[in-house]
């Protein structure tokens, strides 16, 4: 023993081992005390009933102290509860006619019921209706207020005993399931009197620390006394208030306590609240291939569908082209033969304006030459009109009397500047006819020019 000196005990184990005594030897005295004691125990018992398990045999049943926690199991065998005018229910105030026994067996003390009377509800029972009234009006009960719990949660925070069963059975539930989720323990006392500030100080713990995705509250089962701590309102209220998705489980089948129904989800047992946050990697390996397999189908049957549309679309396009390469030679053929027609009709179009340009040309110089022709031979016939005409005076003069003479003359010399001004106006009549002849072939030519501009633009 921690701080004793061993060396200052000196036990004689021979001594004590011939004065101790056995289990059997206890048990069997506690059983022939309790017998001669019968007299002393009351006929009638006033308790709570709670945990109620009927079988076809009998119904076991707690009946619990209504100001107190103390607590003594009961049985009613079959042939008493089909006597009884009502069925047992739990959470209800009772007084039940029945004898104590001892099973010498197993050291255990319990109550064997003949009879039962309810005596209405219990406070407990009035207090927890009234909790769970209140809940209900605030929507804390509602199923549409109850969240979906992540589907691949990496750390899942739990609240229970760490030394009870619970914490391994989920653990190893978590672990079969999902080695990669990270479990943090959260130790709590989950039943007796520091369970409930236990309880809410660890959940409120988790939910600080946001690394913790769902909280499970858990327990390995127990009486109605061992879980009422899960129908205290601070222990409700620090559930319904969590931010994170709440899973409680405290393995309780026969009735739903106020944690479980303002929780997110219920589960059965630490083992179900495993499986209730955690997803099966194993069929979700499965899953996944499977998925695999169906999209490396589909991307096959795609790509074949793909590459079929576009060999077709490509052949189609091939057979486009060619039609397009066709269109082209054919309208370069036309463009070759309209070039070839333009060629020679400009030829044609050119030799024959250079013809009818020489022909004019010819016909503009002998009309020309003609017209000089006639010029000269103007000229000479009013040379001799002149001649003529002084021939005529020479004549005249002859006729005339010596005293026109004087007149005579004035007059000759007069006629003969008169014909001087017409021969002049003569020849610069001929010499403007010649400029007028030289302008018409000039603007010919200049027109000839502009139809040949013409044709070789069209």
């Amino acid at each position: 023993m921690a701080g004793t000196d061993e060396e200052s005990i000196d036990f004689d184990v021979d001594a004590l081992e011939g004065s101790a005594w056995s289990v059997a030897r206890l048990n069997a005295e506690l059983d022939a005390v309790l017998t001669d004691a019968i007299d002393r125990f009351p006929t009638y018992v006033y308790g709570e009933i709670s945990d109620v398990n009927s079988y076809d045999f009998g119904t076991f049943f707690e009946l619990r102290d209504i100001d107190d926690e103390a607590v003594i199991s009961c049985i009613a065998w079959s042939q008493s509860v089909a006597t009884f005018e009502q069925p047992l229910e739990e959470g209800a105030a009772a007084i039940v006619r029945a004898s104590v026994d001892f099973h010498a067996e197993r050291g255990n003390t319990q109550l064997v019921v003949a009879d039962y009377w309810p005596a209405g509800d219990s406070a407990r029972t009035q207090e927890l209706e009234q909790l769970r009234s209140q809940l209900e009006s605030e929507g804390l009960l509602a199923e549409e207020r109850k969240r979906p719990l992540p589907e691949y949660p990496e750390c899942i925070g739990v609240v229970t005993s760490l030394s009870g069963s619970a914490r391994e059975d989920f653990v190893s539930s978590v672990r079969a399931r999902a080695p990669g989720v990270t479990i943090q323990l959260c130790g709590a006392t989950v039943q007796g009197e520091n369970a409930v500030p236990s309880l809410v100080g660890a959940i409120q713990r988790l939910e600080r620390d946001s690394s913790v995705d769902i909280i499970v509250v858990t327990r390995g089962g127990g009486s109605d006394a061992d879980l009422w701590c899960f129908n205290e309102e601070p222990v409700v209220r620090a559930i319904a208030d969590a931010s994170t998705p709440v899973v409680v489980a405290i393995g309780h089948e026969d009735d739903e306590t106020l944690a479980e129904a303002v929780a997110d989800r219920r589960a059965m047992t630490p083992t179900d609240a495993g499986v209730a946050t955690t997803p099966n990697m194993d069929s979700v390996r499965q899953s996944v291939t499977q998925v695999e397999r169906r999209v490396e189908s589909a991307y096959a049957a795609l790509v074949e569908e793909r590459l079929v549309e576009y060999q077709h679309r490509i052949e189609t396009a091939y057979s486009a082209l060619e039609q397009q390469i066709a269109a082209q030679t054919a309208t370069q053929q036309r463009l070759t033969d309209l070039d070839q027609r333009i060629a020679s009709a400009y030829t044609a179009i050119v030799e024959t304006r250079l013809t009818t340009l020489d022909q004019r040309i010819d016909t503009a110089v002998r009309d020309i030459e003609h017209a000089a022709e006639t010029d000269a031979v103007t000229a000479q016939a009013v040379q001799g009109r002149v001649g003529d005409l002084e021939a005529r005076i020479d004549r005249a003069y002859q006729h005339h009397v010596d005293q026109e003479l004087s007149a005579l003359d004035s007059r000759i010399d007069n006629a003969y500047r008169e014909m001087e001004a017409d021969a002049k106006i003569e020849a610069g009549t001929a010499e403007a006819r010649r400029l007028r002849i030289v302008v018409a072939i000039l603007i010919g030519l200049l027109l000839l020019g502009a139809a040949l501009v013409v044709l070789l633009l069209i």
